[in-house]
């Protein structure tokens, strides 16, 4: 059995991935967005040992202590807290980002509560960082901020339809051509000129560009919907696209921080089919 003790400041947590699989599946979470199960292939005795070691290391970092002569694990509520909205929350958001500050990727995990991001410290390190970043509003403004979104884009310019596989060719060639370049190939698809140089001008600048990943579980699996983004100096636009081979548009939209800032916390205080029931 394991509870929760008294409480302590919040803090980073960091697991390795064995830790997070034993601590999450003692709180019955078989669900674990963007980490592969550490498990997956091994035989029942191998299993059980690996359980016993994850144990044995969380014991020694003081996560878990053993009350009533060993009998039952304690876990403290931070890990508690976190380790549960990680693992059982039913709304999660995938982020990745990269400016001239810092470069992200990670999942928050949403409840009406609290949110809780979920981080790997590097590429090839089996460790994770778990932090309550606050409740849905804070979480979105602290994303916002870290995103580096422009406060001063321009609020009436139109949308632009073009295709998906030409947009991303030049987006991965930027580097390789001018604003003046990605500029005529782009008016040429959206017949809009101004747009066309204004999204130029944005790819070949940017000091920021990410996407987002929203997933809310139905019940039976998670249902996702995403957009990226793309921010310069002096505007943003946010990226929405097909996701079908067999289809080919995506449709760029200049956004102010403001109506991104809206459209996040909407869809992070999106209630899952379970949640409404």
């Amino acid at each position: 059995m394991v509870t929760a003790n008294a409480s302590q400041n919040a803090a980073v947590i960091t697991l390795e991935t064995k830790e997070l699989f034993f601590l999450a599946g003692i709180l019955g979470s078989d669900r674990l967005l963007g980490i592969d199960d550490p498990f997956r292939g091994y035989l029942s005795e191998e299993i059980a040992e690996e359980w016993e070691s994850a144990k044995n290391s969380l014991l020694s970092k003081g996560y878990l202590t053993q009350v009533n002569n060993g009998v039952e694990l304690e876990m403290s509520p931070q890990v508690f807290s976190q380790v549960a909205i990680a693992g059982l929350a039913e709304r999660a958001c995938w982020v990745r980002y990269t400016n001239d500050e810092e470069s992200f990727e990670g999942y928050l995990h949403v409840t009406d509560e609290k949110v809780v991001e979920v981080r790997k410290n590097a590429d090839s390190s089996p460790e994770y960082q778990l932090l309550e970043i606050g409740n849905v509003r804070q979480a979105s403004e602290v994303l916002v901020n870290r995103m580096k979104w422009n406060p001063k884009s321009p609020e009436n310019m139109p949308a632009l339809l073009l295709s998906r596989k030409q947009f991303n060719e030049l987006y991965e060639n930027s580097g390789q051509l001018s604003v003046d370049e990605i500029s005529t190939e782009l008016a040429e698809s959206t017949d809009d000129h101004e747009g066309a140089l204004a999204l130029a001008r944005s790819i070949k600048t940017r000091i920021s560009d990410g996407e987002l990943q929203l997933s809310v579980w139905s019940g039976t699996d998670w249902e996702t919907q995403g957009a990226a983004f793309i921010v310069n100096e002096s505007m943003n636009w946010l990226i929405r696209m097909s996701t079908k081979d067999d289809e080919d548009w995506l449709i760029a939209t200049p956004t102010t921080r403001e109506q991104f800032h809206t459209m996040l916390l909407l869809w992070l205080e999106r209630p899952s089919e379970a949640e409404e029931r």
